[in-house]
């Protein structure tokens, strides 16, 4: 599978996502937006993501799942729910101790009736500061992603000034 997507339905508090094929830091910036337009008013009490569908999913992309995790807390105090029956995006999601902030089902989610995320075309800088920021979020995660990721958000912010 070529180019990830990433489609969504929200009702009730609860949003769900589901990603397919490659998630890659090309999807960050529509998805950061979308996330940030989502969790604006406070009203979100559950998040589901199903990764099934995903082939692979770089850091950046885990990040923004580890944003996910943050931005829940905020309203309440439910993990984000993950649905992924991949040995090897399990391992990795815990290998990054995303296993610690969201709850990981190996299992199939329940269908339900998906958007599209809206089509968002981000520039260079905006590009940067969002891969930039979820870098920073894995860090926040575990001193074993801060000796990991550390020099990716020491390059980048290099980059920004």
């Amino acid at each position: 599978m070529a180019e990830g997507q990433v489609y969504f339905a929200k009702s009730d508090g609860v949003l769900v996502l589901q990603f397919e094929g490659e998630i890659r830091y090309t999807l960050a910036p529509p998805l950061d937006r979308f996330l940030d337009i989502q969790f604006a008013d406070g009203t979100l009490q559950s998040v589901c993501v199903d990764l099934n569908r995903v082939t692979a999913i770089d850091s950046t992309g885990i990040g923004l799942l580890a944003k996910t995790a943050k931005l829940l807390k905020h309203n309440s105090e439910e993990k984000p729910v993950l649905f992924s029956s991949n040995d090897e995006i399990n391992e990795l999601l815990g290998a990054v101790c995303l296993d610690s902030y969201c709850i990981i089902v190996q299992g199939i989610a329940e269908p339900v009736s998906l958007e599209s995320l809206p089509e968002y075309v981000a520039d260079e800088s905006e590009m940067a500061d969002t891969i930039l920021e979820a870098h920073r979020i894995l860090c926040e995660l575990s001193e074993d992603n801060r000796a990991q990721f550390q020099n990716v958000v020491d390059a980048l912010e290099r980059e920004r000034h």
